[in-house]
């Protein structure tokens, strides 16, 4: 029976739980904080053992678990253990696109930042830990996405819904219809910590936006405008947002609409910027083939 210790942050639990939920249902031995410490234990003893006793250390990558100084002592605890017993333990798991730690940088990625798309990330995952049992999962035909792929591509990709794979040209001004914010997820919604009234309230998109979509999103989000201002992200098809559920008709509703309209506006500027130097280079290619053309004509023999 395979090992796994599975590092993430709190704000990642419910993430973590189901990932978790999902290795042992196919013969893996997870061993995950709020299952195996109890009151009284020493932490840093107890995470110590278990990284010493695991076959892989699984480490979901998300904003939260990237700034987080357990989740990266975890991982500099893993790292030994890596260097020491020169195999390949640590298994980055990418639940949102986010700044990944350096040392990082070289491994290769499960991808789950598409909530639709759970199950091929998992079953690739399934295959590192070598689980030969038969899953509903591996049923499933092979698709360019939700597959491990490198930091690189990770940060640049197209979002699923997009119908673009990994590395393909940026959408076009004509094919991009705005977002929206459609309904609200209930199944999504959660509570990430139980001391505290806040949830991770999750509001439908109207599809998936692209990666450059999301940059614009997020820079309209770094600034507070008003006292009640509370911190927001985009996760698959949704927005999140970090807040009292009562407070989001009342005050934050509107401006998640606003900040998807500028996103939309901002967006559509980078397509027009990106069609006109297409052009350019289009036009420039073509002058030096004519002027090829033209040298080559004037050849005598």
């Amino acid at each position: 029976m395979k090992k796994v210790f599975l590092s993430h942050s709190s704000r990642d639990k419910a993430f973590a739980r189901k990932l978790a939920s999902e290795l042992q249902a196919n013969g893996v031995q997870v061993w995950i904080d709020e299952a195996e410490i109890r009151v009284g234990d020493s932490l840093i003893k107890k995470i110590s053992l278990a990284i010493d006793d695991a076959d892989f250390i699984a480490v979901v990558l998300s904003n939260e678990s990237v700034n987080s100084e357990w989740v990266m002592s975890e991982l500099k605890m893993a790292m030994t253990k890596e260097l020491s017993d020169c195999k390949v333990r640590i298994l980055p798991i990418l639940k949102e696109k986010c700044e990944i730690p350096l040392f990082l940088r070289d491994k290769l990625y499960a991808d789950f930042t598409n909530p639709e798309n759970f199950d091929v990330p998992l079953e690739q995952l399934f295959r590192v830990l070598d689980i030969s049992k038969p899953t509903a999962y591996s049923k499933q035909p092979p698709t360019s996405l939700g597959l491990v792929v490198s930091h690189e591509e990770a940060r640049g990709a197209v979002a699923p819904a997009d119908i673009h794979s990994f590395g393909e040209p940026v959408m076009t001004l004509e094919g991009f219809d705005d977002v929206r914010i459609i309904d609200r997820d209930k199944n999504k919604t959660y509570k990430p910590d139980d001391a505290k009234a806040l949830y991770n309230v999750y509001l439908k998109l109207s599809q998936y936006p692209p990666s450059e979509w999301v940059e614009y999103f997020d820079a309209e989000r770094q600034f507070p405008r008003h006292t009640m201002w509370r911190r927001a992200w985009i996760e698959g098809n949704c927005v999140v947002v970090h807040c009292v559920p009562d407070e989001i008709a009342k005050y934050h509703l509107k401006d998640l609409k606003q900040d998807v309209q500028n996103a939309n506006a901002q967006y559509r500027e980078y397509l027009k910027k990106v069609a006109q130097q297409e052009a350019k280079h289009n036009h420039l290619e073509r002058e030096e083939q004519r002027s090829l053309d033209r040298a080559l004509d004037d050849l005598k023999f």
